[in-house]
């Protein structure tokens, strides 16, 4: 009996050290860029393999101001392939300074949004303004390709700044609260940066972060 369980735990233990020799580093990270725009975005990365990746990147929306509020989710996936540094298991930097990881990947963004602000409907028969509460959500997805480069400081400490671009599409529906017909829709011109644009649109990611494992 204690033979074989003497054998279990050797077993066990050359699992063990097996997989810690296998296990990719990982990463987390958050997003400055995106406080410009009232979010909080932080993200994952994990190795699959010896030069690919997967990036998640949760995200929350939130601002509450006088003209408006707006609340929601972001967020994105990422896959990368490195280029120049193919194997993660010499990549660390000892006495550190920048040692450069450059790759390109496909990405997917997935964003739901709510709106509310006020404003003014016209009516036609009587040429007055009323003031009314508008609602407006917002689901938008997109997907390209980015390319980028991440920067090993240190040993754990790291700086990831990427360009990218390709096709956003957005459903917006708009409703004032009060009115008994439901959506009102409102049509406006929105540019690249705001939530409710479809079309053709470029990407920049920048984020600091620390190696976990």
């Amino acid at each position: 009996m204690k033979r074989t369980l003497f054998a279990l735990a050797v077993i066990t233990l050359s699992f063990a050290a097996s997989a810690q020799k296998s296990v990719k580093p990982g990463f987390i990270a958050i997003s400055p860029v995106h406080f410009f725009r009232n979010t909080f975005v932080a993200s994952f990365e994990t190795g699959i393999g010896k030069d690919k990746t997967l990036v998640f990147m949760p995200g929350v929306v939130l601002k509450d101001s006088e003209n408006e509020d707006l609340k929601g989710f972001v967020g994105e996936i990422h896959f990368r392939y490195y280029l120049l540094h193919p194997s993660f298991e010499g990549m660390d930097t000892k006495h550190g300074g920048a040692r450069l990881q450059p790759y390109v990947g496909p990405y997917y963004q997935y964003t739901n949004l709510t709106k509310t602000y006020p404003g003014y409907k016209y009516d036609p028969v009587t040429g007055n303004s009323t003031k009314k509460e508008f609602e407006r959500n917002t689901t938008a997805h997109a997907g390209g390709v980015s390319v980028g480069c991440r920067a090993l400081l240190t040993r754990n400490l790291f700086l990831d700044l990427n360009v990218g671009g390709g096709f956003r599409f957005a459903n917006v529906d708009d409703t004032i609260f009060d009115e008994p017909q439901g959506e009102y829709p409102y049509y406006e011109d929105y540019n690249i940066f705001d939530y409710e644009y479809t079309g053709i649109a470029p990407k920049v990611g920048f984020t600091i972060g620390i190696r976990i494992y």
